[in-house]
């Protein structure tokens, strides 16, 4: 079915597509669990729309990615439960092997959710720099709850009979070892291939017909002329080959990667203290009021970077101006904790 549907070369392009946004992922997921990831050349198969959810039977989240800008489209990732269980364990300080989460609750779908957001996100930056063009997608959407219900409707919503189908291997030290799978719309793949492959010039042209296909030759003199030009452009000068230096992908590649995010602003809050009142108490509010914090004085207040507390410190003053003299750098456990929690 691959062969009839999508050409081998168009199915080595999106591997090849694949094999670089995901081993740049891998890169990303890696600095996350702090142990060396490797996601591992791809497969690509077309399965028809029916047989889609026979590929990945085990329990498993959805990770929904739109393609904004660059290109326009969307595709699907399963990831296991079991792998994301690990993942979690190993954000919150584990060992990946002991002390897992029974269940996914709030705090471990946050987690989660915030590590296939930067391997999206870093996938998405690999992708523009592989196809030459600006490549925007909007925050992917995990899904955990009723993932195979979403993953239906998703499905009959694509309207389409086909899909590309990239198998991926996983591989996380010693704790993970698994396969995650990438589902994309036909229009989708063929639309990044045709980004990728040139129009090809060829002597044939087909057209299928209501009885068969018909296919339309240049006349003999023509295809003599051609061969003819070719030979004589194959007569060039040769010249020594002279070899470029590369230099190892090691640190000089992740700084030029970490580079990109360096303009990017945040908004960085410290937090004096907390408290909760009744309507009536707020309502009573007035100048004069004084209202008294959870916290007591000299205590450490908290610092939020983009709504994540990131650390602590005690209140300084700067001439006319209060700071923060950072005191203490939280864990990466208390950080997962309050990511994407409301602060009062």
């Amino acid at each position: 079915m691959s062969e009839e549907i999508l050409s081998a070369q168009e199915r080595d392009v999106i591997g090849e597509l694949g094999n670089i946004s995901m081993g740049s992922a891998a890169t990303a997921l890696s600095g996350l669990l702090g142990k060396r990831v490797e996601i591992t050349v791809p497969e690509v198969e077309v399965v028809a729309k029916e047989k889609v959810p026979e590929l990945f039977p085990e329990r498993h989240l959805l990770v929904r990615v739109v393609y904004q800008e660059g290109l326009r489209g969307e595709n699907l990732l399963f990831v296991k439960e079991e792998d994301a269980r690990v993942m979690v364990n190993l954000m919150m300080g584990g060992d990946g092997k002991e002390g897992l989460p029974e269940v996914l609750g709030e705090i471990e779908l946050s987690a989660i959710s915030e590590a296939m957001n930067q391997m999206m996100g870093s996938a998405c930056t690999a992708m523009s720099d592989f196809l030459g063009r600006r490549i925007n997608i909007s925050p992917p959407e995990t899904i955990w709850q009723d993932a195979e219900a979403v993953e239906q409707a998703w499905l009959e919503e694509q309207k389409e009979p086909f899909f590309a189908v990239i198998h991926f291997r996983l591989n996380v030290e010693d704790v993970i070892d698994s396969t995650m799978l990438q589902i994309v719309p036909l229009s989708f793949a063929r639309e990044i291939v045709a980004v990728l492959l040139p129009e090809e010039t060829t002597t044939e042209e087909v057209f299928a017909g209501v009885e068969g296909t018909q296919v339309r030759e240049e006349p003999l003199e023509e295809k003599e002329k051609g061969k003819r030009e070719e030979k004589e452009r194959a007569k060039v000068k040769a010249q020594p080959v002279e070899f470029v230096e590369f230099k190892k992908r090691g640190e000089s590649q992740e700084r030029a990667n970490l580079e990109l995010l360096f303009d990017v602003t945040l908004p960085l809050v410290v937090e004096l203290g907390r408290t909760r009142l009744s309507v009536r108490e707020i309502l009573d509010l007035g100048p004069g009021s004084i209202i008294e914090l959870d916290k007591l004085a000299g205590e450490p207040v908290d610092l939020y970077v983009n709504d994540v507390l990131f650390a602590r410190g005690e209140v300084v003053v700067i001439e006319e101006n209060f700071g923060i003299r950072i005191t203490e750098i939280v864990s990466p456990e208390e950080r997962m904790r309050s990511i994407r929690e409301t602060r009062i």
